[in-house]
């Protein structure tokens, strides 16, 4: 039996549940026999700062620290890498950016990189670190050998049986670091059903999961569901994959099984693509629990969809939004702004689009503007003439998501997104800046005022504009003055509760 150290890194994100995919690698590690600990240090409560999870993984001495990296936060990550390392304890890096730029990771700090799924590697991995024997049999890892040399052992075949995996080990991430429970979403109630997307997306990455689907059967994905019910009392569930409802009968099958349970009162939320659903389907998923469904949308512009290879009919997509709505499941929808190519004619396309649909749309997504993610086509296409290898670790855009960033009242209450459009990586013109803020800002609206009683919006809106104001004048005057009313608001509620 070995000890082993998995580590979400710091970074200006939050997790508010715990990432399956440490509680995956934890499940299976377990499973082999093996002791495990886990530090979350982007939980929304983190159960310590950086630095002290240095001193507790110098106290645990485990045999490998497991690290999983993401292309947004690959700065600070590296960054705390490197003072990790003085542990001289082997690290691995898993996640979508190693398993793409793995040379990238072992020359900032790691010692091996697993490339795409995990669960398989990391059980070899542990066995030939803990026995002594060569890494260079097991596929799926880079590592550098004894004469420094970097070696690529290929790519492992994904997982085909996904019923064999364990269930996530939750048991590892306490409550206590992440948000209260609601009636509608708690903190152990994230599920993935499946890996992979059946679309071909230009933007999107592929690199862990690889093209196409693998599906855990309804059996195994409804078998987990009661487990989270009996043993932390989950009565909110949100299944993370990328398309849900890829397989219709396999959700069909799933929604039988829930509904045919007596006593089971559950909720849950999913996200899919608005071609892959159909209204009988949507009728059975709102009667065994279903409330909220986000569908990705991503532009109003049909040439725009071409271009990035989402086949959507927009007829019909307004149409899956009205079924939705008129069900009374919550419809939450995405919207991406910043293509390349985008004119004033394309912004406007997407700007009547959501006026449209707006109807029938309980919360825009306040996220969106585009990221050329690195192994993606849109990224290729693009990276040399935007000049974009290594944006990642630049300091021009590394700055957007650090720790001691504040973002403005506006950005977080109307689009977070903002400072992407001002700072990002293509070069629109004047008029399509204005016209991106203005489709955000009526997303900043549409959400305010379809959330949010009205004696309460109007302060709000109110504050927007105010927020707005002062950061044209001077951001740190904004920082200051919504400060001392972020102050003065949680010492007025801490009386009420006295």
């Amino acid at each position: 039996m070995a000890r082993i150290l998995l580590v979400f890194p710091p970074s200006a994100y939050r997790n508010h549940t715990p990432p399956l995919n440490l509680a995956y690698l934890a499940a299976v590690l377990e499973k082999d026999g093996h002791e495990v600990q886990i530090l979350d240090l982007s939980a929304f409560h983190p159960p310590c700062t950086p630095d002290e999870a240095i001193a507790i993984a110098r106290d645990f001495n485990p045999l490998w620290i497991g690290i999983t990296l993401n292309v947004i936060f690959i700065k600070p990550a590296y960054e705390w890498i490197q003072k990790i390392r003085t542990l001289k304890i082997p690290i691995v890096a898993g996640g979508p950016h190693p398993s793409l730029l793995f040379d990238e990771a072992i020359e900032n700090g790691c010692d091996i990189v697993v490339r795409g799924e995990g669960e398989q590697t990391v059980c070899e991995l542990t066995r030939a670190l803990h026995q002594g024997t060569p890494l260079d049999t097991i596929p799926g890892l880079v590592f550098r050998d004894d004469h420094r040399t970097i070696r690529n052992t290929g790519f492992r075949k994904p997982i085909a049986d996904l019923d064999e995996l364990p269930f996530p080990a939750k048991h590892l991430f306490p409550r206590h670091w992440y948000t209260d429970d609601s009636p509608t979403y708690q903190v152990y109630g994230a599920i993935f059903s499946g890996r992979g997307c059946p679309a071909a997306c230009t933007y999107c990455y592929k690199g862990v999961f690889g093209p196409g689907c693998r599906f855990r059967s309804a059996e195994n994905v409804f078998e987990e569901m009661l487990f989270l019910n009996r043993t932390y009392n989950v009565t909110a569930f949100e299944f993370m994959d990328d398309a849900f409802s890829a397989d219709l009968d396999r959700v069909d099958q799933l929604c039988d099984l829930i509904n045919r349970t007596p006593g089971l009162d559950i909720c849950w939320q999913c996200t899919t693509r608005l071609d892959l659903t159909r209204p009988d389907l949507l009728q059975k998923m709102k009667k065994s629990g279903c409330f909220r469904i986000f569908y990705g949308l991503e532009s109003g512009d049909q040439d725009t969809l071409f271009r990035v290879n989402k086949h959507l009919d927009l007829n019909h997509a307004i149409q899956v939004l009205e079924w939705t709505h008129t069900l009374g499941i919550r419809t939450i929808v995405g919207f991406m702004w910043g293509f390349p190519w985008d004119s004033p004619a394309s912004v406007k396309a997407s700007i009547r689009l959501l006026r449209t649909i707006a109807p029938f749309v309980d919360e825009f997504n306040p996220l969106g503007i585009l990221i050329p993610v690195p192994g993606t086509r849109l990224f290729e296409d693009c990276r040399n003439r935007y000049h974009l290898d290594h944006w990642w670790i630049e300091d021009r855009f590394g700055r957007l998501y650090r720790d001691n960033v504040v973002f403005p009242y506006f950005q977080r209450r109307f689009y977070n997104d903002f400072a992407l459009l001002n700072d990002g990586f293509f070069p629109y013109s004047p008029q399509v800046r204005r016209l991106i803020r203005k489709g955000t800002s009526f997303i900043g609206r549409h959400n305010v005022l379809r959330n949010t009683p009205l004696y309460r919006a109007i302060p709000v809106l109110g504050a927007v504009m105010l927020s707005r104001l002062l950061f044209l004048i001077h951001p740190r005057l904004e920082q200051f003055v919504f400060g001392c009313l972020t102050t003065a608001r949680a010492r007025v509620r801490k009386k009420r509760t006295r």
